[in-house]
């Protein structure tokens, strides 16, 4: 059982570069709270309460589609919704019994960031700006399609609900096919029960919210973790090549020292940047430790579900609204596999990097005692760094994979139907 205590953050991480806006969000939704915060306990039983929420309409979604739809574009839709909350219910119940992994990871990379802001220069100070330009854009295009989805459906409950109040709380009409159910209500069985206006009404806009703001924040909360490591291992490159003393001693100046000094300091600034490569490593374990049972899932659910939406839109005659909402579906998920395989590539190829940046620096002029060091440390850093999950690798090759293996599956099913 978690202890309040153990999930508190100082309230400075908050304001974090880089976490600053899903921080935020997080402790709305009671999955963080701050030190200063009063009644913190009561962020542990909302987060409960919202992750409950989004099984439960999980499970009322995946109701609705077991019972089958007459036409396959009357449940497309509604099937893709259903499969993006499954996948999003998994991430958060992940999420929620990880949550010390999380907190832990958090404190590790605000205690980080906020050293780098102070010993960084002019160059890395660059660095973390464009991570933290970078990281928001992300946020940014995988959220605003989500939330003019989620508008639309609203829209839709409200302009239907004032003007054309007869096909809202009509559910016998729509039965008999002379009314059409408002989008809301094609998600869930209620049935009879659409007539109540609690139930079938304002629950469907509170799970919606949930859906619209859980999903795209949770992954690109995962891809800022994800770029830190990569901004961690781009600064550690450039200071290895730099191969600087000034910061172990600031007092130091190269050309009072003796070959010998130069080579002790040289030996602890590598020293120094072997345990800064292990604590990367470290990071990236536990990193990979959390996402990989969400990741696994997405690789699977997303890979049939765009297949079958393909399916749909082939066999079909959907609407300009199905169309709109089947398109804002396959843009979510290519991107939520993209963002993980295609970020899981930078870290790996930028800790490539790390066995050349120890090359690129001036080892020609350092003693053969320290050359034979800086070959050991060489052969360290080429260790490969991989992140995975469970069964499969994270990077482009398996991106490409799962689209072309949609893609093949999406022709099975073409030829099935043809003939």
């Amino acid at each position: 059982m978690f202890r309040v205590k153990e999930l508190l953050l100082s309230a400075e991480t908050f304001n974090d570069p880089i976490f600053e806006y899903h921080l935020k969000y997080f402790r709305w939704y009671g999955y963080v709270a701050s030190e200063e915060q009063p009644r913190p306990w009561f962020s542990l039983f909302r987060c409960t309460l919202f992750t409950a929420s989004i099984w439960i309409s999980c499970a009322l979604m995946l109701a609705r589609v077991f019972r089958g739809y007459e036409h396959l574009n009357d449940g497309a839709t509604s099937c893709a919704t259903a499969v993006q909350y499954f996948a999003v219910s998994i991430a958060t119940l992940n999420a929620y019994v990880q949550r010390d992994r999380v907190i832990a990871l958090l404190r590790t990379a605000h205690l980080d960031i906020r050293n780098i802001m102070i010993e960084a220069d002019d160059q890395e100070m660059g660095m973390l700006f464009q991570t933290q330009v970078y990281t928001r854009t992300i946020t940014l295009m995988l959220w605003v399609p989500s939330v003019v989805a989620g508008l639309i459906a609203w829209g839709d409950c409200i302009y239907r609900t004032i003007f054309l109040p007869q096909s809202v709380f009509n559910t016998a009409a729509v039965r008999r096919g002379e009314e059409q159910p408002i989008l809301l209500f094609q998600l869930y069985p209620f049935g009879e029960l659409c007539d109540n206006f609690f139930i079938g009404y304002l629950w469907p806009w509170y799970s919606l919210g949930l859906g619209i703001t859980t999903i795209p924040l949770w992954h690109t909360f995962i891809t800022c973790l994800m770029k830190y490591v990569n901004l961690k291992l781009q600064i550690l490159n450039k200071r290895v090549e730099e191969m600087n003393i000034t910061r172990l001693n600031p007092g130091l100046v190269e050309e009072h020292l003796t070959s010998s000094e130069l080579d002790h300091w040289r030996m602890k600034l590598c020293k120094e940047f072997v345990e800064e490569e292990l604590k990367i490593r470290r990071f990236v374990l536990e990193l990979q430790s959390l996402i990989c049972v969400p990741v696994m899932a997405d690789f699977i659910i997303f890979s049939v579900l765009m297949c079958f939406l393909f399916f749909a839109l082939l066999i079909g005659a959907p609407s300009k609204m199905d169309y709109f909402f089947i398109f804002i579906y396959l843009f979510v998920m290519a991107s939520i596999l993209w963002i993980y395989h295609w970020h899981a590539t930078l870290i790996v190829e930028c800790h490539d990097e790390l066995s050349f940046a120890y090359y690129s620096s001036d080892w020609y002029n350092f003693q053969i005692p320290l050359q034979r060091m800086l070959h050991f440390v060489m052969m360290h850093a080429q260790r490969p760094l991989k992140m995975r999950a469970l069964l499969v690798d994270l990077n482009l090759r398996t991106f490409i994979d799962i689209v072309r293996g949609a893609y093949s599956y999406f022709n099975l099913l073409r030829s099935s139907h043809l003939y």
